[in-house]
């Protein structure tokens, strides 16, 4: 199994400028005065991020997210959208490139510098905004002024507490908006922890479903939460959402088999056989990541 923000290296499950004025850059003050372990491992790695995910297997991956995403994007260009957990800005800037007014928020300083780099490439920066901070306290952002929010690679599983993220970006939404975001799939960790030999240790995480990130730096090992699929409809309701829809992805396993994505051909064979499986729920239950549309919940 495997997460990230815009994507990220392989999890390891363990127990415990141009001739446009320059997009604005917000910047919050952190809750906590040292770095937080997420922020300072992201802000290590950010200027490496992109090229470790520059392959056919990803470019399959993307193409799927991004089919997957766009039914449920506002088709009114003038509605604002946040790309929450933004990373190097791979899901903003395509949002900005189909013109979209993009707000894109990380707790990595370094991470956002990537993404306001990447978007003053395409130029109309009056278009973008840069906010930093922990998806556990957006208030820096206007209340209700979102159509859609994007949560991709598994940020808000990276945070001290789901539920509290996710309230703070109901908060952020309009009363028709929507939350696409994606979360690590608990049920797609279970040979690891079979393989592992220890059942009290697979009973607990299947129970709680808490692991976190694996670095030689232990200052920068933050939680992770895993999501079963029948957990979503308590999440959704607990913190003022309901579920639209949820995708697994993907169920075939390809980032273990990257040669067969090699040719174009192939790898729309193989994308009309994921996408005939991807909202099977006997299906999904494979899947490395859960795709899922959030809507409002109406009062």
């Amino acid at each position: 199994m495997c997460v990230r923000r815009a994507a990220r290296p392989e999890v390891h499950y363990v127990s415990a400028p141009y001739d446009e004025p320059p997009a604005r850059l917000t910047e919050l003050r952190m809750s906590k005065p040292r770095r937080k372990a997420v922020q300072k491992y992201h802000d290590r790695v950010a200027h490496l991020y992109d090229h470790s995910y520059d392959d056919a297997y990803w470019q399959w991956h993307d193409a799927l997210t991004w089919d997957y995403l766009t039914p449920h994007l506002p088709r009114d260009l003038g509605r604002r959208v946040a790309d929450l957990g933004c990373g190097t800005g791979k899901w903003a800037a395509r949002l900005h490139k189909s013109g979209y007014h993009v707000t894109c928020v990380d707790i990595s300083a370094q991470m956002l510098d990537q993404a306001r780099a990447k978007l003053a490439e395409q130029g109309g920066s009056h278009r973008a905004e840069f906010v930093q901070a922990d998806l556990s306290d957006l208030s820096a952002l206007p209340a209700g002024a979102f159509a859609c929010a994007v949560a991709f690679g598994e940020p808000i599983g990276s945070t001290d507490s789901p539920v509290k993220a996710m309230r703070q970006i109901r908060k952020l939404l309009a009363d028709d908006g929507l939350l696409v975001a994606t979360f690590d799939n608990r049920l797609a960790a279970i040979d690891f922890y079979l393989a592992g030999g220890d059942p009290d240790e697979l009973s607990r995480f299947l129970r709680d479903g808490r692991t976190h990130w694996l670095t030689r730096d232990r200052d920068e090992r933050f939680p992770i939460h895993t999501v079963a699929p029948r957990d979503l409809a308590g999440l959704a309701e607990s913190s003022g959402f309901s579920v639209v829809e949820v995708v697994g992805k993907t169920v075939l396993p390809m980032r273990q088999h990257r040669e067969l994505l090699a040719d174009s051909a192939a790898r729309r064979a193989w994308e009309r056989i994921e996408k005939s499986l991807c909202r099977d729920p006997a299906a999904i239950g494979r899947a490395a990541h859960l795709q899922v549309v959030f809507r409002v919940a109406r009062a």
